[in-house]
């Protein structure tokens, strides 16, 4: 029996007192500063303020948080976020306390199913400090999908376009070409190294609806790159609304396209885009294991901010 196992039955005695249920309005706030919080410690009240502000224009509302609560007492706390694509991003602490781990347990089950009629995937992103988190939600039907590393450049003068090579031109989005945009990324999954595991997981529209939704959608952000009207890659930007950012959602390259420098030009068009737009950073969250994309991005400027564990629940198995 694993250690987690044997917690949970430790605590199993005590674990009919625990109740899983949507927050009540006046533990809104320490259920935010414990989700918002690290190393075990609860977030301040700065962190609380940036965080509404983040979720106001998300049309994230705070009476969207789940608690795990005992005589009154909140032993854990987790914000699902619903995203367009039927996904669901659970906000929950990075650590919890081994006493509150059956509760833990208990509540991302409880959050899960009151979504999996709607919801088709359940995702979350956890710092790997404490190897206990993902044991966790491994224990409640969460697979490991990646460990993704955030990269970022800063920005301190101004870039120019890149040329383009012969038969080449840019295509940027609408909705009259969707059904192009459609077809490019799904040829970019081919063979590709990044978050393989996804593959399959999600209809086209779903994967579009979601990047829509990352950041501010603008439609001029989204480009594909073709060669004699064929297409060859994608490249997706959204603007932050909270930061000084621009976020690099999607590159991607068709496998004919591979080998041939293009996924340099399409990184030199990622950050003269940032640069005319007079944004100061551009970021990015990228596979460990897509060791070819790391490289690109790393002789593009781009550097290592930090890392977390991907891990994701498929709700459309559960639904009886």
């Amino acid at each position: 029996m694993s250690v987690l196992s044997n917690l949970f039955k430790r605590v199993e005695p005590v674990a009919n007192t625990i109740l899983c249920r949507p927050a009540e309005k006046e533990e809104f706030h320490p259920a935010l500063r414990l989700i918002l919080g690290s190393g075990g410690k609860p977030a301040d009240e700065v962190a609380v303020v940036d965080f509404l502000r983040f979720a106001l224009e998300r049309k994230i509302g705070p009476q969207d948080i789940w608690v795990a609560v005992a005589d009154r007492k909140i032993l854990c706390a987790i914000l699902p976020m619903v995203n367009p694509g039927r996904s669901m991003l659970m906000l929950a602490p990075s650590y919890i306390a081994p006493a509150a781990r059956a509760a833990a347990a208990r509540l991302i089950d409880a959050v899960c199913t009151s979504h999996q009629r709607k919801i088709h995937l359940a995702q979350v992103l956890i710092d790997l400090a404490d190897p206990a988190i993902p044991a966790l939600y491994q224990s409640c039907h969460f697979k490991t999908m990646a460990e993704l590393i955030y990269l970022q450049a800063n920005l301190r003068r101004p870039m120019l376009l890149p040329s383009l090579p012969e038969y080449f031109s840019w295509q940027t989005y609408s909705s009259s070409i969707h059904r192009q945009f459609s077809d490019s990324i799904l040829e970019s999954y081919r063979d590709s190294l990044d978050c393989p595991s996804l593959n399959g997981m999600c209809d086209i529209d779903d994967i579009i609806a979601g990047h829509k939704a990352a950041g501010v959608h603008d439609p001029t952000l989204w480009f594909m790159l073709q060669e004699n009207g064929h297409s060859r890659g994608v490249l997706l930007l959204s603007p932050s609304p909270q930061s000084d950012t621009m976020e690099l959602v999607y590159l991607g390259l068709c496998p004919q396209a591979r080998g041939r420098g293009l996924s340099d030009l399409l990184m030199r068009q990622a950050l003269a885009i940032t640069s005319q737009r007079k944004v100061g950073r551009l970021s990015l969250a990228v596979d460990s294991r897509n060791a070819p994309a790391i490289k690109l991005y790393h002789r593009n400027g781009m550097q290592r901010i930090c890392s977390k564990l991907a891990l994701m629940r498929d709700l459309r198995k559960e639904i009886h």
